[in-house]
């Protein structure tokens, strides 16, 4: 509920206004008679007065808003600039043009995105040339990988088997062999030494010469520098050669461990450094090939077929149209996704609306609304609100503060009144915000406020009287009356200036208020 603002008392009578622009419906008419009243502000001397007499008559209080709006297809296949880059419209076929589905309808400058796509297919020439080089290099890295592993792993296993032929074959067979022959030796030593000892018995008996004796201990002799010698070398095998033989075979063995390591690490290392180098010119070549597909596609979106039947509407923006700026026609820069014509359904249209963002919370969807065309200001068509925007927008630059909310209203035209509907078209469109039957309301120019009060004068046919009234919504012209009129009276809407002022000095100092 709006009420009027109260004045100070000491202030200035004054005429109240309202702040809300809203349309009002006068039902009751207005009469103009010539009386003579008898107040304290006039004595009976007063020559008559004009006076502007209003009935009150119960009637609908309206509160509706207009907002200007453009008409659009509700349903429309959009065609936008897929060029990557921002170019110029070389040529567009009329707004209005008919065309059928795969007709050129718009051409872009593709020139210099023609000199871009042969730069970047040279560099991507010579990038294929290097990512084969590099994807070859790999395949002759990877096979002398395998044979300088395969070298390797035949000297370590060559030299593991030497050390395990050594540990476990010829050494023990070696010391089995000077073992056993020692052994021989040494029962071939003690049978000449028996035989020696026998010789000399029998010597020194005088039953064998001493030629025998001397054979026999020569040959003594001989078996046990045999022995002595063989003796030594069981001693020099397993005490110096089978742990110097064991040091070089053991280290061989590692060297060959490690040598399968190194070549290992040497290889993967290598390998890596061939893979690096080939998925480097693949990143390249996928960069450059990206780049040059994008230009392709671009010189191919540059000619811009329709994707349907129908007839050819531009994507100007309405808010920018309306400043005067026109951003589709031949010579104009367009931006990716910038949209560049519609083709709507014709069956099916709507009008986008921005409204207030103080009058939001008063309209819904499926709301009726009430849409002229200008010039055929008789011709109402219907619309129901289709969408309400969830967010609201900036109406200006310079107004950041001032937000409109965008509504969708779709039109139900009649087949008489779907001539004068063509999209872009501007047309009004009608929100009824409130709308109440059976109500009191006077004109908003009726209504005096004095000391916080609100009063108008009524004229009972011999009089005029001050009447307190209370006072609810109000739109552009009238407001309504809760409290202090009813239906029958005569509202005093109009009177000469002197005589209001008189009256209202007359209101003030029966109030106490001072001038």
């Amino acid at each position: 509920m709006t009420h009027l603002t109260p004045q100070k008392a000491s202030a200035r009578l004054k005429t109240f206004r309202f702040a809300r622009p809203v349309p009002w419906i006068l039902t009751a008419g207005v009469l103009s008679v010539a009386l003579v009243t008898m107040t304290g502000a006039a004595d009976t001397a007063s020559s008559p007065v004009e006076l502007g007499l209003k009935l009150i008559e119960p009637s609908t209080f309206k509160m509706q808003v207009e907002k200007p709006g453009i008409i659009e297809p509700l349903e429309a296949a959009a065609v936008h600039s897929e060029c990557y880059w921002t170019t110029t419209i070389l040529s567009i076929v009329p707004e209005g043009t008919w065309v059928q589905k795969g007709d050129v309808v718009c051409v872009l400058d593709s020139a210099d995105i023609e000199d871009y796509a042969r730069t970047r297919e040279i560099i991507l020439i010579k990038y294929r040339g290097r990512l084969d080089t590099a994807v070859q290099d790999e395949q002759l890295q990877t096979s002398d990988n395998e044979r300088k592993l395969d070298a390797a792993k035949y000297r370590f296993d060559t030299a593991v088997h030497n050390l395990t032929e050594y540990q476990d074959g010829t050494h023990p067979q070696d010391i089995e062999e000077l073992e056993r022959n020692l052994s021989l030796l040494a029962e071939q030593t003690q049978s000449q030494r028996e035989q020696v000892q026998h010789s000399e018995r029998m010597w020194a008996m005088g039953m064998s010469p001493r030629s025998a004796l001397d054979k026999e201990s020569l040959q003594l002799m001989k078996s046990q520098q045999s022995y002595d010698s063989l003796a030594s070398r069981l001693h020099l095998l397993t005490g110096y050669q089978h742990p110097r033989s064991m040091l070089q075979l053991e280290h061989s063995a590692s060297n060959a461990e490690r040598n399968l390591a190194r070549t290992k690490i040497a290889n993967g290392l290598a390998l890596t450094n061939r893979r690096l180098t080939r998925l480097s010119y693949e990143r390249t070549v996928r960069i450059y090939e990206k780049y040059y597909r994008r230009a392709v596609d671009s010189i191919e979106a540059c000619t811009i077929r329709a994707p349907r039947d129908g007839q050819v509407v531009y994507g100007n923006s309405w808010h920018l149209r309306s400043r005067g700026i026109t951003q589709i026609e031949e010579g104009k820069r367009v931006r990716k996704l910038q949209k560049i014509f519609e083709i709507p359904d014709p069956s099916r249209l709507k009008v986008s609306v921005p409204l207030d963002e103080s009058l939001i919370y008063q309209v819904h969807n499926g709301m009726p609304v009430a849409v002229t065309v200008p010039g055929y200001e008789d011709e109402v068509v219907a619309g129901r609100i289709l969408n309400i925007a969830r967010y609201p927008r900036p109406r200006s630059r310079y107004t950041p503060n001032v937000k409109d909310y965008w509504i969708d209203v779709e039109l139900f035209p009649t087949d008489d009144q779907r001539h004068l509907l063509t999209p872009k078209a501007n047309v009004t469109a009608q929100f009824t915000l409130q709308e109440t039957p059976d109500t009191i309301q006077i004109p908003r120019d009726a209504v005096t406020g004095v000391a916080g009060h609100n009063f108008v004068f009524v004229y009972d046919g011999r009089e005029l009287k001050s009447r307190k009234v209370e006072l609810g919504d109000a739109n552009a012209e009238s407001v309504l009356v809760v409290d202090g009129l009813k239906s029958g009276e005569q509202l005093v809407t109009a009177m000469l200036p002197a005589h209001e002022q008189a009256l209202h000095e007359e209101l003030a100092r029966d109030l106490g208020v001072t001038q």
